[in-house]
């Protein structure tokens, strides 16, 4: 959190975090990591993802109490972990790793509110030059600047950002709830369709009598990508979009992309592999991030990290965005190189899929697609709320905006 400093009211204190909290170091854990350990070892990966990734151990080398405030002290350059923070919600069921600090505030300071503060304070990012390996010293961690008011006005300020906290809380169960059901719903529409009680064996297994087993490549033009000469100006920056893995990462899951960051002339179209795929065709990461797609909602171009189908009359391109998805596993065994994995052209046309027929395909896409849109409308609600924790504590944590108290 970056906090202007300079016009703090009156009657608050400007700290430093050695004023107001006592540091302790966590320990290596490497010998008594244990998949069945009762103490969830707290690190880096641990804290960026909050929480929801985890390693055991089967000894509390570093013990940790409720309300303790853990904080990266090291990350790569440019790393989103580094002065990260987490909050211990029980006692005797954490233990603190090396390279992680814990603060616990004293009497005068709410530890909430610490929290707040502190957690990827723009102070600890400064550190960061973006070519090295940041790693923080204990001094610099307790260094850092508190802009401190009263405690009573402390734990208001702490409860306001909870109450948000909690709501974003629950929006993310509610999320994790619909993809686990958007999931089964997958692995049921797209192996048993809709209604059917007579079934047949097939190579995919049992399978909806009416229903066939296809390869990728019948299901229409398979067209790969490729990128214009970087030196040549006349290339860049035209009319025409060119998409990239990156851009798809930056889409979070969204099913379709209407525009892409970088852009393609006509020339460098004509004079690159790029081809000029019309809209509502699959775009498919073969390269890096294998599996992931997309359908375009505008004509687009793709680099040499797609494959993508131009679906035919036979099938329906929201029911082999699903199709594709739900065997995203079986892309990446497919998939070889010795620099990068990679899913050429021909391992990925003999792929078999199921093939209803285009009516059930569309039925399929829209049941699965109302369950999409379900989840895109709760992670905007998400991102509204963090928003407006985000400018809260811009507020609250400066006394630009006072409670009462």
């Amino acid at each position: 959190m970056g906090l202007n400093l300079k016009n703090i009211p009156n009657h608050w204190e400007l700290k430093k975090l050695r004023d107001v909290s006592k540091f302790s170091n966590g320990k290596g854990h490497e010998q008594t990591i244990d998949e069945n350990g009762q103490y969830i070892v707290v690190n880096s990966k641990f804290i960026s993802t909050d929480g929801q990734v985890s390693k055991f151990s089967n000894q509390n080398l570093s013990p940790l109490s409720f309300g303790d405030i853990t904080l990266v002290m090291s990350d790569i350059p440019n790393g989103k972990a580094i002065a990260k923070c987490f909050i211990i919600d029980k006692d005797n069921k954490y233990t603190l790793n090396q390279r992680i600090c814990s603060i616990q505030s004293n009497k005068d300071c709410n530890n909430k509110f610490l929290y707040y503060v502190i957690n990827r304070n723009r102070y600890f990012l400064a550190f960061d030059n973006g070519v090295s390996q940041t790693n923080l010293r204990r001094d610099e961690v307790l260094d850092c600047p508190i802009p401190l008011p009263p405690l009573t006005e402390q734990n208001k300020i702490a409860d306001i950002l909870s109450i948000i906290d909690d709501k974003i809380a629950i929006i993310d169960q509610q999320i994790n709830h619909t993809r686990e059901l958007k999931k089964g719903l997958m692995q049921c529409l797209l192996t048993k369709g809709i209604g059917h009680t007579d079934f047949k064996d097939s190579s995919l297994g049992m399978i909806p009598q009416n229903w066939e087993v296809v390869e990728v490549g019948d299901t229409g033009n398979i067209v790969s990508g490729g990128t214009p000469k970087t030196e040549n100006l006349d290339y860049w920056d035209g009319e025409i979009n060119w998409i990239t893995p990156t851009d798809v990462t930056a889409l979070k899951g969204k099913r379709f992309v209407y525009s892409t960051k970088r852009k393609i002339t006509e020339l460098g179209l004509t004079n690159s592999a790029a081809n000029l795929l019309p809209e509502n065709s699959l775009i498919i990461c073969t390269r890096a991030t294998i599996g992931d797609c997309v359908i375009n909602k505008t004509k687009i171009s793709t680099n040499q990290g797609f494959k993508s189908i131009i679906p035919n009359v036979n099938f329906d391109v929201v029911f082999l965005y699903y199709s594709i998805l739900n065997i995203k596993s079986k892309l990446l065994q497919l998939s070889s190189g010795s620099t990068f994995l990679e899913l050429s052209t021909k391992a990925f046309k003999k792929i078999e899929i199921l093939s209803p027929s285009i009516e059930e395909q569309k039925k399929i896409g829209v049941i699965l697609s109302s369950v999409d849109e379900k989840i895109d409308v709760l992670v905007e609600k998400k991102l509204n709320y963090q928003e407006l924790k985000q400018g809260l504590m811009q507020q609250l944590l400066t006394g630009k905006i006072r409670v009462k108290v």
